[in-house]
């Protein structure tokens, strides 16, 4: 118990490499901008097909925009519902590909 001996160390863990800190970034934004684009655009079909009917609480803007942003409540509604559609997908993608690509030797339960 109080002999002298070999110190255990723990191995130290591969920390991510700065290059994927980068691209996660890239990504927030670009998600970010994809959705709210895509929801200018269903929005805008919706207005003319008449898909789903919106309420009236999130038809309109604030009044300071003017005609600028006359939907943009249901716009920026519609692009978080996009946003997190997207980020389901990358979060399962990256999970799955994750899982594949490392060794069994390496997986911590």
């Amino acid at each position: 118990m109080y002999r002298r001996g070999e110190i255990y160390r723990p191995k130290e863990k591969k920390s991510t490499h700065p290059i994927w800190r980068g691209i996660g970034c890239i990504m927030i934004v670009l998600i970010l901008a994809m959705s709210y684009f895509g929801a200018v655009l269903l929005v805008d079909a919706n207005q003319v097909h008449g898909w789903v009917p919106v309420a009236a609480e999130i038809q309109g803007g604030p009044s300071f925009f003017g005609a600028w942003a006359a939907d943009l409540y249901a716009e920026l509604l519609v692009a978080l519902l996009l946003a997190i559609i997207a980020f389901s997908f990358f979060v399962i993608g990256y999970s799955l590909i994750y899982k594949t690509s490392i060794p069994k030797d390496e997986i911590d339960y």
